[in-house]
């Protein structure tokens, strides 16, 4: 099975239930995906804001929160293809108002970013446990995961803008 591939299933059960499933995919899908559930039902609802042209409901919110920190954990940070890769998974019809569109998810990203960065840092620290037990690497620094976390959301900002500013130009 190819990645790409892979990443879309992990999209398709992502989007269809509230609660985030684990994939089938491997083991460390499985587990970072268990990981980026917990930190997202760890996120109280009221916190989450929604873009204004996008009513999601509280189940699209924390999915779309989901993804994110997913993405992110994964080094996935165009909200374009994330988008795509939604669309590619047929699932639609599962999401309230439709899946959203890379204008929802970058505004979403944009006025949710404590949580994200919650989330991220929950998926970031799982993965550098699993180097600690693998012996890859000796000890987790907390600063660096938070630093790290930051650093991802503000490479998908930057993708995401260079990505506006291509097509600006055609």
């Amino acid at each position: 099975m190819s990645a790409s591939k892979t990443n879309t299933d992990v999209f398709t059960r992502f989007v269809r239930r509230p609660a985030l499933p684990v994939p089938d995919t491997n083991d460390w899908d499985d587990s970072l995906t268990a990981a980026v559930e917990a930190a997202v039902s760890n996120i109280d609802e009221s916190e989450l804001c929604v873009p204004e042209r996008h009513r999601f409901s509280t189940v699209d919110s924390k999915r779309l929160l989901a993804l994110l920190s997913w993405s992110y954990a994964r080094e996935l940070y165009s909200s374009a293809e994330i988008h795509s890769r939604l669309r590619r998974g047929r699932t639609a019809e599962l999401w309230e108002n439709g899946i959203p569109d890379v204008e929802d998810i970058c505004r979403f990203r944009s006025q949710n970013r404590r949580a994200l960065q919650s989330c991220l840092q929950t998926a970031l620290h799982f993965l550098a446990a699993q180097k600690v037990a693998d012996g890859f690497m000796t000890r987790i620094n907390e600063s660096h995961v938070a630093a790290e976390a930051s650093r991802r959301i503000i490479a998908a900002v930057f993708i995401d803008s260079v990505e506006a500013s291509a097509l600006s130009v055609l």
